[in-house]
């Protein structure tokens, strides 16, 4: 039994369309105001109906789960129990720094979760954990409780870069060979500029979301040379960043890649080097 599969004999709804049962089933589980309601003896079929936007099937569905309160009570706390926590996890597993961040700043995590389970209509994306993970993060980015320490929206934005690598990786078709003698994305990396140096937390995990960053801008690498193994950050130098923007548009020659940049750097092969290291770039 799954916790979207309604609670055992006697069957709630029985000789109703199969359709409203589940559907109504659904608005039980996701909804507190209506699971609150069916059980109050003071509000009659008509008000609820009226308050809910529930037709007479719809009515009959709620009374029939409401005829049996210990299970039907018990399936509504255990499958929101188990959103909210499956909101944790996606958080733990796919952006693991801002996780210790909401947790460095002392933020009620199941406060957070339901928050957001609301703002999502309790959607539930089973195995699917980082397409998850990027609609919680975009969630927390506009969220009040993130606006402080200064610093902490920048992390879910690197965490959400990560996600959305790992999303396009998913989905993305091999990339096209690059030309001999010239530079190109492998597709494999993604840059990500910041307000804050986020450095002082990336160096000592202990310290996320603990105390304000340097209003100072940086950037940072996403990278994943290894698709098997988990993305690593890095600090990117600003020219660095430079490079990655002009080879968007496809692979250039490495003096096609100097006029991009208005002018050749003192350390432009080195940094190629690096970042062709780091799985970013591949070529000449």
């Amino acid at each position: 039994m799954t916790a979207m599969t309604p609670p055992a004999a006697p069957i709630p709804g029985a000789g109703l369309p199969a359709a409203t049962v589940y559907a109504t089933w659904r608005r039980i589980l996701r909804e507190a105001p209506l699971a609150e309601a069916m059980f109050d003896p003071a509000i009659d079929d008509r008000t609820l109906g009226r308050r809910f936007g529930l037709d007479d099937d719809g009515v009959a569905t709620v009374r029939a789960y409401a005829a049996t309160p210990k299970p039907t009570r018990m399936f509504i706390l255990n499958y929101r129990f188990r959103m909210t926590g499956s909101v944790q996890n996606a958080l733990e597993t796919a952006a693991p720094l801002t996780m210790r961040a909401l947790k460095g700043k002392g933020l009620d995590l199941r406060e957070l979760a339901e928050g957001f389970l609301e703002a999502d209509r309790w959607q539930d994306d089973g195995p699917f954990v980082v397409g998850y993970c990027a609609r919680i993060l975009d969630h927390l980015a506009a969220h009040p409780a993130t606006e402080a320490p200064a610093g902490l929206r920048d992390l879910i934005a690197l965490d959400r870069a990560t996600a959305g690598l790992l999303m396009r990786l998913a989905d993305a078709p091999p990339q096209p060979a690059v030309p001999a003698g010239h530079v190109g994305l492998t597709g494999r990396a993604v840059a990500v500029t910041t307000a804050h140096d986020l450095a002082p937390w990336l160096r000592n995990s202990a310290t996320l979301g603990r105390e304000d960053l340097p209003a100072r801008p940086a950037a940072y690498l996403v990278a994943m040379p290894d698709l098997a193994a988990a993305p690593k950050v890095s600090a990117l130098p600003p020219r660095g960043a430079l490079m990655l923007a002009a080879l968007e548009e496809g692979p250039l020659s490495p003096a096609a890649l100097t006029r991009r940049l208005g002018g050749a750097g003192p350390q432009d092969a080195a940094l190629l080097g690096k970042l062709a290291e780091r799985g970013a770039v591949v070529g000449a």
